[in-house]
């Protein structure tokens, strides 16, 4: 089903867009509040996208996990210290071969195309953050939304479920479907371990939507009431749970 950015270049185009995005955003009030991040400031915000732009350049760069986890430098300007890592890792990205060897957090193969990939859905999600703090959210790229819902399924929730406490279940199977592109998803997971299907499939909780609606109330930044929702509701709100870790 995946054909978004199988080479990549969609996925650099998607990175710098959404971050020249947010580098317009940061030049404004950044006290603003972050209506989808609680507690979170716009600044606090651009400050992390900053930080974790800097581990994902060192990462590709190197080719070796982080040494540390990312931090922001006390007393920086967040507007150019978020600046300077997008221009960094843009450069880093333009000069790297997806296909080389590099690691990455996935189960999958230590290619860095993974971050080609991860560092997209990253700055999509966080620049509708951006935008939700100035009231002007623009929906994400439908293509590019169905493929961050494949994201989020088959990469994210595995690693999130992985490193919880105990054994993650979250009561029922679930199903997603976009219904403005390509793109629908079974899943069962019991004690942590998912099962996967990438068809029509009845679930316990069904959501069909827009895939940008999709992705965003799977990620927690958007009320489930945004898709139409059938089903056993509580366990679409279990499965998000157990993706936030």
């Amino acid at each position: 089903m995946r054909t978004y950015g199988v080479d990549s270049t969609e996925y650099l185009s998607s990175f710098r867009a959404d971050g020249s995005r947010i580098r317009t955003i940061a030049e404004g009030d950044l006290t603003a509040p972050v209506p989808c991040c609680d507690g979170w400031s716009l600044g606090d915000l651009v400050g992390h996208v900053g930080a974790v732009l800097v581990m994902v350049d060192d990462v590709v760069e190197s080719g070796e996990p982080p040494s540390s986890r990312p931090t922001i430098p006390d007393g920086v300007d967040l507007a150019s210290f978020y600046g300077d890592a997008f221009d960094r890792l843009d450069a880093t990205l333009a000069n790297t071969d997806p296909a080389a060897g590099g690691w990455n957090w996935s189960s999958g193969p230590q290619l860095s195309s993974f971050w080609f990939r991860r560092i997209a859905h990253e700055m999509a999600v966080h620049r509708w953050d951006a935008e939700a703090a100035i009231d002007d959210c623009h929906t994400i790229p439908a293509e590019l939304a169905s493929d961050g819902i494949d994201e989020w399924f088959d990469v994210y929730l595995p690693r999130s479920v992985g490193r919880a406490e105990s054994p993650v279940t979250p009561g029922g199977t679930i199903h997603v479907h976009c219904t403005d592109t390509e793109g629908e998803w079974w899943a069962s997971m019991v004690d942590s371990e998912i099962e996967l299907l990438r068809e029509h499939k009845k679930g316990d909780v069904v959501a069909r939507g827009g895939a940008s609606d999709l992705l965003l109330i799977l990620w927690g930044r958007m009320d489930p009431s945004a898709a139409e929702v059938f089903g056993d509701a509580p366990v679409l709100d279990a499965w998000v749970t157990a993706a936030a870790g």
